[in-house]
């Protein structure tokens, strides 16, 4: 068997949850539409990414000044384009982005003490093991790096902030951690993971430190998950539905207007390449890129949820692969 997936903290975290929704993501492809908080969490990390650089320094000393992003343009007419551009422009995105974006930077945006080297952002890392085996890739939103010490920041636009075994077993925690002391920075023993929640200018911060001991037992359940996922199959997608747990049921839907984006049927297309695997899709046939010699776009039909749609005891088998095609 060729290990050919890759693992990350959210690709575990969905196939941990629901092994449906890990099938829909992961393998189906089955486009979501954009909401809101994505929307605004991706608009901020663009804007954190861009005042990190030295020569965008004084944008960030003028907001600091005056105590609202509003004052400066330049980050005004980034945030409204960008807005435009995921199609969520609105008074209320606008505003809130304007309110987390303030957050961000009254926290140590740029480190605290004289120690600090230049912050990086956007760092990524692929870590390779082969005793324990896996592979693992992520991305750090922000990483302060003293003469003894390693802070890295993480952005979230979550409306809660971490509870218990959500913050003492992060697996973005364990990762960036993992991945900071095999690779990233090998000569320094003191890393600390922040969580910086920016819906919550008074209090933003969570940090969390991971043991030695803790990553030990991370590297073999690595081991056990990404066995799990080169091996996953149709099969395997109905053995773990959100909804059969009172902690994940909140998944499948969940206040006023949140519904899990695999819940009920959709049509979409995709981009497949000569072996018939799924590139990329799209709700628009337009948003796909042209095909290449043996690819081609192809509509396709996702029937909804099966915890959902229809009793247990009729859960679909490998054989039933040809109900999303149309």
């Amino acid at each position: 068997m060729v290990m050919g997936k890759v693992l990350s903290a959210s690709r575990i975290s969905t196939f941990e949850k629901c092994s449906w929704s890990y099938w829909c993501n992961y393998h189906l492809k089955v486009p979501q539409h954009g909401n809101d908080g994505a929307n605004r969490g991706t608009v901020c990390h663009l804007v954190f990414e861009l005042l990190l650089r030295k020569k965008h320094k004084h944008h960030f000393d003028s907001i600091i000044k005056d105590g609202t992003v509003t004052n400066n343009k330049a980050v005004v007419r980034l945030v409204e384009k960008n807005l435009r551009k995921l199609k969520a422009y609105n008074e209320g995105n606008f505003d809130l982005c304007m309110k987390m974006i303030l957050v961000g930077l009254n926290h140590e945006f740029y480190g605290n003490g004289s120690e600090i080297e230049e912050p990086v952002s956007e760092l990524e890392f692929l870590l390779e093991s082969k005793n324990p085996e896996y592979k693992i890739r992520g991305y750090i939103d922000k990483v302060l790096k003293y003469e003894n010490k390693v802070k890295i920041v993480d952005y979230k636009s979550s409306k809660k902030k971490f509870k218990g075994e959500e913050l003492s077993a992060n697996l973005q925690a364990m990762a960036y951690t993992l991945a900071s002391k095999k690779q990233i920075f090998k000569n320094i023993k003191d890393v600390e993971v922040e969580f910086l929640f920016l819906k919550f200018p008074r209090q933003p911060a969570q940090q969390v430190i991971v043991s030695d001991e803790q990553l030990k037992g991370f590297e073999h359940y690595l081991e056990h998950v990404y066995k799990l996922i080169n091996n996953f199959s149709l099969k395997d997608a109905s053995t773990n539905f959100a909804s059969d747990n009172p902690s994940t049921r909140w998944m499948c839907k969940a206040g006023a207007t949140w519904q899990c984006p695999y819940y009920e049927e959709v049509e979409y297309y995709a981009l497949r390449d000569e072996y018939d695997d799924i590139l990329k899709t799209s709700f628009e046939k337009e948003d796909l890129p042209q095909p290449k010699e043996g690819q081609r776009i192809v509509k396709l039909r996702y029937e909804g949820c099966p915890a959902h749609n229809y009793a247990r005891s009729s859960s679909p088998s490998d054989d039933d692969d040809d109900i999303f095609n149309i």
